[in-house]
């Protein structure tokens, strides 16, 4: 066999090792994500995306304000994954029901104005981008996108809240170089507002709220600190009744 017969063959054996390999590492790869999408298929959805999904659910007639707030207290005080929640959310943001796209909205504005974490969860999940896609979609409803309109449009507005978030501002101020109108907010919508987290059960403020009764403690005697708080909780309790009032179909009797 001649030298040059030699090297041809030397170089289709050199190719062949080098194509098993590259055929190799692909099976591998097809085989671990088909093994990955198994075991998510088997496992089902998580506690969070159940709560998320009971929250946003298309049977319910209007947004469930105690499993909302519920949710909420469950994120402040780490019973649940924040990231896992928002995932939820985002899932159910870009689902083609007009009920559940609109209780997703809600439930999302509710964790950002009561969880310190929302807002970069928010960013890192990259929610805002499907929040943009829901605005550009024309079969979106009205209604919905008014509603995801006033989320960008407080949120790029908070620059001195979120200035550490610059997609925020960012995603706002694109909308608006695009020609985009704003159907407007309430400026108290502007400030994220943050409830303290529950830290006393309902029996033991009664108590609390009694106890101060039978002594006639003085207002005097509160801190400036706790002042402040009691009025944070009003005001955000405010806030949550606007939402209410706005978003049910029987503002009249709300009202």
């Amino acid at each position: 066999m001649s030298d040059n017969l030699m090297e041809k063959v030397s170089a289709f054996g050199e190719r062949l090792k080098i194509g098993g390999a590259e055929v190799g590492r692909k099976m591998s790869a097809g085989m671990s994500s088909m093994s990955f999408k198994v075991k998510e298929l088997l496992q089902g959805p998580n506690q969070e995306d159940k709560l998320v999904e009971d929250a946003t659910a298309e049977t319910l007639d209007e947004p469930d304000w105690a499993m909302n707030l519920e949710i909420c207290d469950m994120i402040n005080h780490e019973k649940v994954s924040s990231v896992e929640l928002i995932r939820g959310i985002k899932k159910r943001i870009v689902i083609k029901n007009a009920s559940v796209q609109y209780l997703a909205l809600l439930l999302l504005e509710t964790c950002a104005k009561n969880c310190e974490k929302a807002f970069s969860e928010v960013a890192a999940e990259r929610v805002l981008d499907e929040i943009v896609k829901l605005i550009d979609d024309p079969q979106t409803v009205v209604n919905n996108r008014n509603k995801a309109l006033m989320l960008i449009e407080a949120w790029g507005e908070s620059t001195s809240e979120l200035r550490y978030l610059p997609v925020y501002e960012e995603t706002y101020k694109s909308l608006k170089s695009r020609g985009i109108r704003f159907p407007g907010r309430d400026n108290d919508s502007l400030v994220p507002i943050f409830t303290p987290p529950r830290s006393v059960s309902a029996p033991e403020v009664d108590a609390s709220l009694t106890h101060q009764i039978q002594y006639d403690i003085p207002l005097q005697s509160f801190t400036a600190e706790q002042i402040k708080e009691a009025f944070d909780v009003a005001r955000n309790s405010i806030e949550l009744l606007t939402t209410v009032l706005s978003s049910s179909p029987h503002q009249d009797a709300l009202q």
